[in-house]
């Protein structure tokens, strides 16, 4: 018996996408890809963030993502078909042409990503898992949750966070384990029960498939992407569709429909923030209540849609260190609890407008200190490599920040008036340190 991880993703019918093999030549090219559960969480997670369900998605956003593929990566489909996908919006168009029979499975490793302002190795599939799970993504779609229009067949054999085979005997005892997260393997095959037929299926990619026709994508029904949530009683419980179309497409009338589970809310946020620290940034307290949630973490993204952190709910109050100030007077955050996209809220505060220290980078290079080269700076979702200051410069942007975007650890050599100093410095925050200290 197979023990795969749970992972459910929607994997629809989509407008027509273009790509390119990256294989031309099989023998002399030939890459090797391994299938990754952690890449389809992730990719679910961009999915959801762009509005991508099969159908044309929004202008692109990787925002709301705690990291970012360094590009170009090289990606394979349940077919073998393998690919080099070189920007985000590459990755975009991809998925967006995914469907039913042809869709992404695979990952060349080792791959980089950014997190942070740092780039990162993911060499095999446990470090981006790692990866992923310390980003609060969860393997689980709601989809499993929602039981919409397939239903298990119990009992069903698991794999517990303690590594121990159980038995799970109702849908209330699966629920309970994919909320608590304790719920880590599934064991293969299962049988469940769609339009009121009973299917075998034998590994996670099956179910894939399955899930693909809960969404209405194989049947000539045609439903709206609308969110306008309708309830029915099915014999394992409270099943929920996304609107009453695709409960009809099941079989369903009105007369069925009973009510839904009190959704997720958000009320009651408070923002406090504290005085400016010296590198910037200024604590920031968060407080908030919350009820009917299905995670125990919540995400906070600043106002320009980046991520500043995960943290548990039964921490609240609490204060984040090292808020960034974005020079103005007011500021605003996004809080979203779990992977839930309807559980969100967002919060005005009133802002100090706190400065780093100011350090004229570009006027510095090459009189008061100099770099070892070459070096790796980011710059739109890629790795350049820069061998002289004027490559450096060309990536110098003060009114986003103090210093490019480099890859760290650098070696700088400092001119100080006691004669040449030189340091390695791990990070952005220790390389204007660094400067403060010896450039006067």
């Amino acid at each position: 018996m197979k023990k795969i991880k749970i992972l459910v993703l929607l994997l629809t019918i989509s407008v027509a996408g273009f790509y390119s093999c990256s294989d031309n030549d099989p023998v002399e090219n030939e890459i090797v890809t391994s299938k990754s559960i952690a890449l389809r969480t992730t990719l679910n997670e961009i999915k959801k963030a762009n509005n991508i369900s099969g159908r044309n998605a929004n202008a692109p956003q990787d925002q709301f993502l705690c990291f970012q593929f360094v590009y170009p990566i090289t990606l394979s489909y349940n077919d073998g078909t393998v690919i080099t996908v070189a920007t985000y919006e590459g990755l975009i168009d991809v998925l967006t042409a995914e469907s039913e029979t042809l869709f992404i499975v695979g990952i060349a490793f080792p791959f980089q990503v950014q997190q942070e302002g740092a780039v990162i190795t993911i060499d095999n599939e446990a470090e981006f898992y790692a990866l992923i799970e310390d980003c609060g993504f969860s393997p689980i779609n709601d989809d499993v949750l929602q039981f919409s229009c397939l239903q298990f067949i119990f009992p069903i054999s698991v794999i517990n966070d303690n590594g121990a085979t159980i038995a799970v005997n109702t849908q209330a005892e699966l629920e309970s384990l994919l909320i608590n997260g304790t719920l880590v393997d599934i064991v293969f095959p299962i049988s469940v029960t769609q339009n009121n037929e009973v299917i075998v299926v034998n590994d996670l990619y099956e179910l894939f498939e399955l899930y693909d026709e809960c969404d209405g994508n194989t049947s000539s029904c045609i439903c709206t992407a609308d969110y306008n949530p309708v309830c029915v009683q099915t014999v394992n419980g409270i099943v929920e569709y996304s609107n009453a179309c695709l409960a009809q497409c099941d079989g369903f009338t009105a007369a069925d429909f009973v009510p839904c589970a009190p959704t997720c809310s958000i009320t009651n946020v408070t923002a406090t923030p504290g005085t400016c620290n010296s590198d910037g940034t200024y604590p920031l307290t968060i407080d908030f209540d919350y009820a009917n949630t299905s995670s125990a973490y919540y995400s906070v993204y600043n106002s320009l849609g980046a991520w500043v952190g995960t943290y548990p709910l039964f921490d609240l109050p609490f204060t984040i260190p090292n808020y960034p100030s974005l020079g103005s007077s007011s500021d605003y955050f996004v809080i979203r609890i779990g992977n839930n996209f309807d559980c969100n809220a967002t919060q005005q505060w009133s802002a100090p407008i706190c400065n780093a220290s100011t350090i004229n980078f570009g006027t510095l290079l090459g009189t008061c200190f100099n770099i070892a080269f070459p070096v790796q700076i980011q710059y739109q979702g890629a790795l350049v490599t820069a061998n002289n200051n004027g490559d450096i410069l060309q990536y110098y942007f003060p009114a986003q920040s103090n210093i490019p975007a480099f890859v760290y650890p650098l070696v700088v050599t400092f001119n100080t008036t006691t004669g040449p100093v030189t340091v390695t410095v791990a990070n952005q925050a220790a390389f204007e340190a660094a400067i403060a200290n010896n450039c006067n």
